[in-house]
């Protein structure tokens, strides 16, 4: 329970809660700033800051409440940025299936963003594009977050993970992938991602959710 001291700091120049260093994410920090807890890699933001933001005006832009997902694949869980929205923000009720690598990070959303209060959400630690590979299930609504701090791992930039979202959204479903484009080559990977994805998909879309945020979006 915080001060009221500390909660009007937060919205001043927030505090550090706990560091925690991770073999897969390097230093993690959990700060309280604007009255709530959030997740920071060293140079990123990992859940509740601008990455919710990111993903707010995605689903509210691409109607997912409208579309009323029965189950949500998300793929770099984090500490639950996306299941928050789906659950406590847009009141649906999908069974959720969260991939998450770093088990520090699944430590810190248990322990500071109640993870476990969501009923249908069942975890894996796992590596994003081999569980992807393994997947035999299909969803409804598929996003892909998969960062090492602000870096995207070499497996989820290649055709074979492209594949394996389309393959793994239902027909008539929807599938997000956030991309972070701040160089040449990561503009370069961007645009091959689309393409690919405008392959296998009846449908795709772009959306720059931020100055260097952008949502590959692909229907079935």
């Amino acid at each position: 329970m915080k001060s009221i001291g500390q909660h009007i700091l937060s919205y001043v120049t927030g505090t550090v809660v706990e560091k925690r260093p991770s073999a897969v994410s390097g230093e993690l920090e959990v700060w309280y700033q604007n009255g709530k807890h959030v997740l920071h890699a060293s140079n990123a933001n990992y859940s509740f800051d601008t990455l919710h933001k990111i993903f707010q005006k995605a689903f509210k832009k691409f109607e997912i409440k409208k579309r009323n997902p029965k189950n949500a694949l998300i793929l770099g869980f984090g500490a639950g940025s996306v299941a928050s929205i789906l659950c406590d923000e847009l009141m649906l009720s999908p069974e959720i299936t969260g991939v998450e690598l770093d088990h520090q990070v699944i430590e810190l959303a248990k322990k500071y963003f109640q993870l476990d209060r969501y009923e249908n959400l069942s975890i894996h630690v796992s590596d994003a594009a081999e569980f992807a590979q393994q997947e035999k299930v299909t969803y409804d609504l598929v996003v892909s977050d998969v960062f090492v701090d602000k870096h995207m791992p070499e497996a989820i930039i290649q055709k074979s993970y492209a594949e394996d979202l389309v393959r793994l959204t239902a027909r008539g479903g929807i599938g997000m992938m956030n991309w972070i484009c701040e160089t040449k080559e990561h503009h370069r990977f961007r645009a091959s991602m689309e393409a690919w994805l405008n392959e296998l998909a009846m449908k795709t879309d772009m959306y720059r959710a931020s100055s260097i945020n952008y949502l590959l979006i692909w229907y079935r």
